[in-house]
Order: C-alpha cells, then structure tokens, then sequence
C-alpha cells in the first residue's frame, strides 16, 4: 500500500490543528502556506476531512478548521480512510475490486493478517502519538 499525496497532505493539515487544538481555528491560506499544499487540493481535503467528522469548519473573519475532536481521538485509520478509503494492501482485499483468482489463491490469507495487523497499528496511533513521536518523544 502506498500512503496516497491526500492522505499525506491531510495528516500535516491536521497536525497542525491537533498543535492548535482548543485555539483559534486555522484558516486553508494558513495551512496551505507552512505545509506548501496548493489551496485548492487543501480545501478539497478538508471538506473530505468535515464531511468524516474530524474537522469543523467556521465561516467569514478568523474563520478556519478546528478539529472536532480531541486530537488523541483521532486515529491514522481514521484519517487515511477519510482520504483513502479502505485500507488494502492488495487487490482482493479492496472491497470495490474483485480479484480473479480469489477462491484458489494461496496468498490471499496472509495479505488478510497483515491488512488486518497494519488497520490495527493504524487505528492505535492518534494525532496524538504523532505529535510526541516528532518531537522525539514517545507514543501517550
């Protein structure tokens, strides 16, 4: 699996909220500018991001996104399948794509544990882990 540019740009964005969490709401201009996403794919991602619920947008001055939950809430499954949609590692386990060789291929079950291990990890770290692991600390 590949982590796609969305998903990328959309979990900057939101670490940077998650550091301005129970602040002023930050606006695309802001984010698009200390991350240099282009505006336009941003605000594509943010409205991904509200219409998942873990962002809340506000309107007209000091308007901008805030997140809609604590950012120790917020797990990196979360954020990728708001992007991404769901997470598989190979073809059979994409739920919109058939694979052709499904019932006798001998691989099939492995790619099974290991999707299933990597949405696990996924779904254990937070915006929060996040943030500590980049300023050299650890997971809370």
């Amino acid at each position: 699996m590949r982590v796609t540019r969305k998903s990328d740009y959309g979990l900057r964005a939101l670490c940077t909220l998650a550091r301005q969490y129970n602040g002023e709401p930050v606006s695309i201009g802001q984010l698009s500018a200390e991350h240099k996403i282009p505006e336009p794919f941003l605000e594509k991602i943010m409205q991904e991001l509200r219409e998942h619920g873990l962002v809340e947008a506000t309107h007209g001055r000091g308007g901008g996104y805030v997140l809609s939950k604590r950012p120790s809430q917020i797990s990196l499954r979360e954020i990728v399948q708001a992007l991404d949609g769901p997470i598989a590692l190979v073809t059979c386990l994409d739920p919109s794509l058939k694979c052709s060789i499904e019932a006798d291929c001998p691989t099939s079950s492995i790619w099974e544990i290991i999707n299933r291990k990597l949405e696990e990890y996924l779904a254990a770290l937070t915006l929060s882990d996040v943030l500590a692991i980049a300023r050299g600390g650890r997971r809370s």
